[in-house]
């Protein structure tokens, strides 16, 4: 359900909407500060406002909140989304900033066999672990691995929109590997660095690939995103090295020991 204040009520709303409703919303029209939970429930709702008031108080209840900054009005603070338009924003907007106040992981994805999900406390151990196997960033080393999904989850994920991802087996549930991106610098300027890791007993049969093709797809129609895509591949791992030429990467000149470098524009 979507909760529009009286305050943010006017004609410019309305194609946004007859927009969502069509999208299957529900959409009420309410003075927050009078409203009841008999009217609307803060923890199936989401309120969207121009006031900072109602922002706050909404916050508190636990209600998803998405700002609307009106030209010339005060800046509305403390709140993770504010849009100065409602051009283009529908049901995956809105589902996304739901799912984010509420710390649900979002689905980026779905394939034959997987379901490419956001990381969630639950995977913690065996995403850290991974990560160590695959010799990945020494920050993943160090830490306690349930307070860095934690923050990965807030501070990644809230600010890109994008990181590594859970690969999940859609028939049975379980966990299966890990994919995705981050942004990196070097001295030839900033790129997306792709990495993808499975499980042992998962290896050679296809899931990289197929995960890495659904990631790059989300990349490009849901993200939007354009730049340089790199890919660092042990020297002794051919199989890995497959799967970055089967998805395009293309090795570039030979100036790391360990490693060769793979490459995409994007």
């Amino acid at each position: 359900m979507v909760v529009v204040g009286e305050a943010v009520w006017d004609k410019e709303l309305l194609p946004f909407l007859s927009r969502i409703k069509k999208e299957g919303f529900s959409v009420i029209r309410s003075d927050f500060l009078a409203c009841n939970r008999e009217i609307c429930n803060p923890c199936e709702s989401l309120i969207l406002t121009d006031q900072e008031e109602i922002a706050r108080k909404a916050a508190s209840l636990k209600m998803a909140v998405l700002a609307l900054e009106r030209e010339g009005a005060e800046p509305i603070s403390r709140v993770p989304y504010v849009l100065t338009s409602l051009e283009g924003i529908g049901k995956e907007y809105l589902s996304m900033v739901y799912q984010r106040f509420h710390g649900e992981p979002i689905t980026i994805a779905e394939t034959e066999r997987l379901c490419i999900r956001e990381l969630t406390e639950m995977e913690a151990e065996l995403f850290v672990e991974l990560c160590r196997e695959a010799s990945w960033h020494t920050e993943r080393k160090l830490c306690e691995p349930i307070e860095y999904v934690k923050a990965y989850r807030r501070y990644q994920y809230g600010f890109y929109g994008y990181g590594f991802w859970a690969l999940m087996d859609k028939k049975y549930g379980t966990w299966i590997g890990t994919a995705g991106i981050e942004q990196r610098e070097d001295e030839e300027g900033q790129y997306l660095e792709l990495g993808y890791a499975v499980v042992e007993e998962k290896r050679c049969q296809g899931y990289a690939k197929e995960a890495c093709r659904a990631i790059l797809d989300y990349l490009k129609e849901g993200l939007e995103l354009e730049g340089v895509i790199r890919c660092f591949v042990p020297k002794e791992n051919l199989a890995s090295q497959r799967t970055a030429q089967s998805i395009g990467l293309l090795q570039t000149k030979d100036k790391f020991d360990k490693f060769y470098c793979y490459e995409r524009i994007f």
